[in-house]
C-alpha cells in the first residue's frame, strides 16, 4: 500500500520528473565520463606494459626518484651512478621460483648521447638487456628490419621513429658518447634491427635498445660474474687446496724495482666481446617482470615487498607506473585533475537536483500536515516520502545507466582522432575509446540511490516539525 502511494504521488505531480531527469543526465554523464577514462587508463597500461617497463619492476631502494630511465632527479654536470641489484642471483632465483611471475628479463640502464656520421647528437635513454628475452615479454615492440643481436654480440635496435630522426639505415654504425668532464667514453654499436610499437607514445621514442655490455662499457659499470658460473677444473682445485697463497707471495717484497707489463692488444671492441654473457652477470639495475594475472599485480607486489623486507634485502617491487618515469607520473596527475573538474562540475548538477528534491518535500506541507491532522503518525509520513525518493532515485539511476552506455557506445562509433603528441599519451592512442563495465554502472547508479537516501532528511525533518494546524492553513 506504502509503495502503491509513492508511486501514484510521483505520477500526479511534474516536479517528479523533472528530477528524475536531472538525475539520469548525471548520471550518464558520470557513466560516460569514466567509461571514456576506463578505456584510456587500460590503453596507456597496457601500452607501457607492453611495451618496456612490464607489469611489476623489481629496482634497488634508493634515496632518490628512480625509474627505469635512471635517477628522475634533474642533475646539472655530474652523471648518476645507478645502484645495482643486490643479491641479483637470489633474487632472480626467488622470482623465477614465484607461480604469479610469468616471465622476467633483466636490465641496466643509462643516459648519453647518441650519433650518427650526418647526425647530431642526440640524447637518449640507453636500455641494456638481452634482446631476444626482452622482445618476448615486450610483445608491443614488433621488429620490421633486420633481426635482434645474441647474447655476447654488439648491436642496437631503434624504432621507426627515432631511426627516421637519426637519418640512420639497417647495418649503420652509431656512437653512444658521454662527457665527464675533460674525458669522455665512445663506443660504436651498429644498428642491427629497426622495430615498431604496437601503439605511439612519444615516452617510447626516447628509448634506444643495446646489448648490456655496451651499457656497462659507456656508463664505466662494473660487470660482475656470478659465482655460481665460476667452474673449476679439478686440477686447479688440487693446486689451490694443496698452495699456500701467503708463501706464494712472500717474496714480492724482496723486489724495489717497478714491474711493467705490456698492455693488452685488444681493442674496446675485442675486449668488449670476450666479457660475460647476461646469463653469467650479475651487475644489473632491474628486473622487469610480467604476471601471470594482471589483476593481482598489487597483492603480488606487496608479498614480494614482505619477503625482501623479511630477508634485507636493499630492493623493492614497484608496479609499471612507478616505474615508467616521472612523464607517465605527469599524465596521471593530469588525468586526475581532469577528473576532479567532472567530478566538481557533477557536484555542482547533483547540488541543483538535491535542490529541487528539497523544494518538491517543502512544496507537500500542507499535504503532510493534513495527513498528520487525519491520524497518520511521523513514522508513516518518513516511510512514504523515503519510498517516493527512492523510487525516483532508482528510476533515474536506470535511465541514466542506459543512456550513458549508449551515449558510450555512440562516442566509440564516432572515431574522434588525435594527432596531438600530448593527447595521444593522455587517452592511450590515437582514437577515443570507451569501455563500459559493471563496476562503472554501478558506481553510477550506487550514487543515484546515494542521493535519493540523503535528500529528503533535511527538508522533511523541517516539514514534520511544523504543526499540523498551521500546515493545514498554509503557514510555513
Amino acid at each position: 500500500m506504502l509503495l502503491y502511494l509513492a508511486f501514484k504521488n510521483i505520477i500526479s505531480r511534474k516536479s517528479s520528473f523533472v528530477i528524475i531527469l536531472f538525475i539520469a543526465f548525471a548520471v550518464m554523464l558520470l557513466v560516460v565520463t569514466n567509461s571514456i577514462f576506463d578505456s584510456t587508463e587500460k590503453g596507456v597500461e597496457k601500452t607501457f606494459v607492453t611495451s618496456f617497463s612490464g607489469d611489476i619492476v623489481i629496482r634497488p631502494k634508493y634515496k632518490k626518484p628512480l625509474s627505469l630511465f635512471g635517477d628522475e632527479t634533474p642533475v646539472t654536470g655530474k652523471l648518476t651512478e645507478l645502484p645495482q641489484l643486490i643479491p641479483y642471483d637470489d633474487i632472480l632465483d626467488y622470482l623465477s621460483a614465484r607461480p604469479e611471475i610469468s616471465g622476467l628479463v633483466p636490465q641496466v640502464s643509462g643516459i648519453s648521447v647518441l650519433e650518427t656520421e650526418d647526425t647530431e647528437e642526440e640524447k637518449c635513454y640507453m636500455f641494456g638487456v638481452p634482446a631476444r628475452k626482452y622482445l618476448e615479454l615486450m610483445t608491443s615492440i614488433k621488429i620490421i628490419e633486420g633481426k635482434p643481436w645474441e647474447d655476447g654480440e654488439k648491436g642496437l635496435m631503434l624504432s621507426k621513429k627515432y631511426a627516421d630522426n637519426m637519418h640512420a639505415k639497417l647495418g649503420d654504425t652509431l656512437q653512444f658518447k658521454i662527457s665527464e668532464g675533460f674525458s669522455s667514453r665512445i663506443r660504436a654499436v651498429p644498428l642491427v634491427a629497426i622495430y615498431d610499437y604496437s601503439v605511439e607514445n612519444a615516452i617510447l621514442d626516447r628509448i634506444v635498445l643495446t646489448n648490456p655490455e655496451t651499457v656497462r662499457a659507456i656508463m664505466d659499470m662494473s660487470d660482475l660474474s656470478s659465482s655460481d658460473a665460476i667452474e673449476l677444473s679439478e686440477d686447479v682445485e688440487d693446486i689451490l687446496s694443496e698452495s699456500d697463497l701467503d708463501d706464494l707471495f712472500s717474496s714480492a717484497g724482496d723486489f724495489d724495482d717497478v714491474v711493467h707489463t705490456e698492455e693488452s692488444g685488444l681493442s674496446q671492441e675485442e675486449a668488449l666481446e670476450t666479457q660475460t654473457s647476461y646469463t653469467d652477470s650479475s651487475s644489473w639495475n632491474y628486473i622487469i617482470c610480467r604476471a601471470e594475472d594482471p589483476k593481482k599485480v598489487a597483492r603480488t607486489i606487496r608479498s614480494l615487498n614482505r619477503f625482501f623486507k623479511n630477508n634485507d634485502w636493499p630492493v623493492e617491487a614497484v608496479n609499471w607506473r612507478s616505474s615508467a618515469g616521472s612523464t607517465a607520473f605527469y599524465l596521471y596527475i593530469l588525468r586526475l585533475i581532469l577528473n576532479i573538474g567532472i567530478i566538481i562540475i557533477l557536484g555542482a548538477g547533483f547540488i541543483v537536483v538535491n535542490n529541487t528534491l528539497v523544494i518538491n518535500v517543502l512544496d507537500r506541507i500542507r499535504e503532510i500536515g493534513t495527513m498528520r491532522a487525519i491520524g497518520a503518525n511521523k513514522r508513516y509520513i518518513t516511510k512514504e516520502c523515503a519510498c517516493e525518493t527512492l523510487i525516483m532515485a532508482f528510476i533515474a539511476g536506470i535511465l541514466g545507466c542506459l543512456f550513458g552506455a549508449i551515449a558510450s557506445h555512440f562516442v566509440s562509433s564516432a572515431h574522434i582522432t588525435f594527432s596531438n603528441d600530448f593527447l595521444i599519451q593522455l587517452f592511450g592512442g590515437k582514437v577515443l575509446s570507451t569501455a563500459v563495465t559493471f563496476s562503472n554502472l554501478l558506481g553510477a547508479f550506487s550514487l543515484s540511490i546515494f542521493i535519493g537516501l540523503i535528500a529528503w532528511i533535511y527538508p522533511l525533518i523541517n516539514a514534520l516539525r511544523v504543526n499540523p494546524v498551521e500546515a493545514m492553513q498554509g503557514v510555513k
